[in-house]
């Protein structure tokens, strides 16, 4: 891709994904995003000094694309993992990955997604666990290779059924309750019944596969380390896209102008349907598709304490019949490398039920109602909160509901047909995990490559 200019819009993981594979092949690469700092939904923002990821926290080791990524950075025959490589921070180390689930205020260890664990948990009864071992383990392993991230060989039958029926109808009701809607209702802000089971038995793969990996100094730092020299505007708002000759032309909202051969438009599904739909034409069914994907908006209160708090688990689940407006929190301190012996953060997330009655409040509201239950999980935190910040996530998150692969290949079907030179990048056309995001970037960098004249072995 010599003498090829392409443009990447938004730095989320998927387009940082499709701007490195770009660059790798040769395109002279700028990369364009509205936000001051790296990583979309996943970027990181610093508080009194500690770098906080206002979203995603953690990931697997066995999310292969995301490793492989993010370990350009590490000098050779160094583990991503290893806590003293010589030539500064690793950009991933490993951390315990343990959780814990709070019932009738008793803390029941447990780490959501690990079979081991699950199978190990002193909240369900030994029939429960029984029957886990016999029908959720089955399919598990059945589907194991069709589990993956970029969400192309889902099955059908599998995709079809919502995670919480599924454990309903095979294990009973208390291990929906407690196995299906904390980490569901936490960080996606979904109900268990709006979620795929392909996607909660993808979850499950992928966690009982690997150890759990925190990024030392940020997902955004992580991020800024991997670009090299392709060209990144910050603080870059693309207004509008239009064709250019034989190219496309991106205008920003103060007035600059960026040309080049091809766009990666790794947005939200909102805000690409709103670039290339003037492209397109207005009965294109590709922007009537981007409008139409399930999203969810959310939010995460991040809390700085004057004190520490305690450490043995990352995660701290609320029991979903009794959480109103919390589903889970997290100790940051429990993730970080060189944590601080004097303060620490918490970070909350709010449940379904709060999203719907509260995403218009004020952040000083959200902060307030969410407050008690935050207290519940995380006694420390009462009397000890010097500093609140509320990040908003508007657009939203993708939710994987039932059929939501089927979905999917349609949205990546559409988008692979277009006459113009434009490809698209997100986890809303895969899994709505990082590692889908990243496959979702390294995709659209080689479909580009290939409408731009590429060779088709070059994937």
């Amino acid at each position: 891709m010599k003498n090829v200019r392409v443009l990447v819009i938004g730095s989320g993981f998927s387009g940082v994904a499709a701007a490195v594979a770009l660059r790798a092949r040769g395109a002279t690469v700028s990369l364009l995003d509205d936000r001051a700092t790296l990583g979309g939904r996943a970027r990181t923002d610093v508080i009194d000094g500690l770098h906080v990821d206002i979203g995603a926290q953690l990931i697997s080791s066995s999310f292969a694309r995301t490793v492989a990524l993010l370990g350009r950075q590490v000098p050779p025959g160094v583990d991503a993992g290893a806590s003293d490589v010589g030539h500064g921070a690793p950009p991933l180390h490993h951390v315990p990955g343990r959780d814990a689930y709070l019932r009738d205020g008793e803390r029941f260890p447990l780490q959501f997604g690990s079979v081991r664990s699950l199978l190990a948990f002193g909240g369900l009864s030994a029939l429960e666990k029984l029957r886990l071992a016999t029908h959720l383990l089955p399919m598990l392993t059945a589907n194991h290779a069709a589990l993956d991230a970029g969400a192309t060989r889902i099955p059908v039958g599998v995709d079809a059924l919502s995670a919480r029926a599924y454990m309903t109808s095979n294990v009973g009701v208390r291990a929906a309750d407690v196995l299906v809607e904390p980490p569901l209702n936490g960080f996606y802000g979904a109900r268990g019944s709006e979620v795929s089971l392909a996607f909660y038995l993808m979850l499950g793969r992928y966690v009982s596969e690997g150890g759990m990996l925190a990024p030392t100094e940020g997902w955004s730092r992580a991020l800024s380390a991997i670009l090299g020299d392709v060209d990144y505007h910050p603080d870059t708002r693309v207004e509008a896209l239009a064709a250019s000759g034989r190219g496309v032309a991106a205008t920003s909202d103060d007035g600059d102008s960026f040309t080049a051969d091809g766009v990666v438009v790794a947005t939200g599904p909102r805000s690409a349907s709103a670039l290339v739909a003037p492209m397109l034409g207005a009965e294109h069914p590709l922007p009537r598709w981007l409008d139409s994907v399930a999203l969810r908006s959310t939010w995460t209160v991040a809390l700085l304490l004057d004190r520490t708090v305690r450490r043995d688990a990352f995660g701290v689940f609320h029991d979903a019949p009794h959480a109103r407006r919390v589903s889970a929190c997290a100790v940051h301190g429990a993730k970080m490398l060189n944590p601080p012996d004097d303060r620490d953060l918490v970070l909350a997330w709010p449940t379904p039920e709060a999203i719907a009655d509260s995403s218009e409040a004020p952040s000083r509201e959200l902060v307030a109602a969410m407050l008690p239950e935050i207290e519940t999980l995380i006694p420390e935190v009462k009397g000890h909160v010097v500093r609140a910040r509320v990040y908003r996530f508007d657009e939203g998150t993708p939710i994987a509901h039932p059929a939501f692969a089927t979905e999917r290949a349609r949205g990546r079907e559409l988008a692979a047909a277009l006459d113009v030179p434009v490809a698209l990048a997100g986890d809303y056309l895969t899994a709505p995990l990082i590692e889908g995001a990243v496959a979702s970037g390294s995709e659209a960098a080689a479909l580009l490559e290939l409408r731009l004249g590429g060779a088709p072995d070059a994937r």
